[in-house]
């Protein structure tokens, strides 16, 4: 079956000595892994640019339900990102968030338009962000989760269940505050601070979707503090 769809770029890993496998998460087919044939070849009129993390495509998928693994007939940019891959503190965040959107779009293998949309608004919004950049993974993480099952629609149930973390009060106002603001909110607060609230997020996630300790979390905080 032939599928247009646009697609969220999370990741790619070579494939025999030409060839990619992408993962991508899709507004029609939900996250999957796609095979991109000779994408590495000199030959190539494509460049493998096109599946950096957060790349969002214009895509046109060969999709057989039987198969773990589709491929990707024709593919071209949706919408140009100008700043979060030549960015080292936004391509670091990039980097960490396709991480953790992945092992949290595990459970996503059907259509989600309402998690898609959210996805692909916040890329937009991320690429433009000149203050409040090093917020902007909390913000994401944060409300993201309602569109995944997770509803942090309050923060007393974030720090509810993580019960090694009592926030103090100052800390729950800060997290609130980001779950709530538009992206761009420029809270300054310390290092110490900002590493106890992504470590709250990242241990509900654990908790309530059992994914892994992202091994990009060291790379990040080295980036950001």
């Amino acid at each position: 079956m032939i599928v247009k769809s646009k697609g969220i770029v999370l990741s790619y890993m070579k494939y025999g000595d030409t060839s990619i496998i992408a993962r991508i998460f899709t507004e029609e087919s939900g996250y999957g892994a796609y095979i991109v044939n000779s994408i590495r070849s000199q030959k190539s009129k494509k460049s493998i640019g096109y599946f950096q993390p957060f790349t969002i495509l214009d895509l046109v998928l060969y999709v057989k339900e039987t198969r773990d693994l589709q491929r990707i007939s024709e593919f071209k940019s949706f919408y140009p990102l100008h700043h979060i891959h030549q960015d080292l503190v936004k391509s670091s965040i990039t980097l960490f968030l396709t991480e953790v959107f992945s092992k949290l779009l595990q459970s996503e293998q059907s259509p989600n338009p309402e998690l898609y949309k959210f996805a692909e608004e916040s890329i937009k919004q991320f690429d433009l962000l000149d203050k409040g950049v090093s917020n902007f993974h909390l913000q994401f993480l944060l409300k993201i989760g309602p569109f995944l099952g997770y509803a942090i629609d309050d923060i007393d149930n974030l720090f509810s269940s993580t019960d090694k973390l009592v926030p103090s009060t100052e800390n729950h106002e800060i997290m609130d505050a980001l779950l709530k603001e538009s992206y761009g909110y420029d809270f300054k607060m310390a290092r110490e601070v900002k590493g106890i609230l992504l470590d709250t997020i990242l241990e509900y996630y654990q908790h309530h979707a059992h994914i892994s300790k992202p091994k990009s979390l060291e790379v990040l905080r080295s980036v950001l503090h």
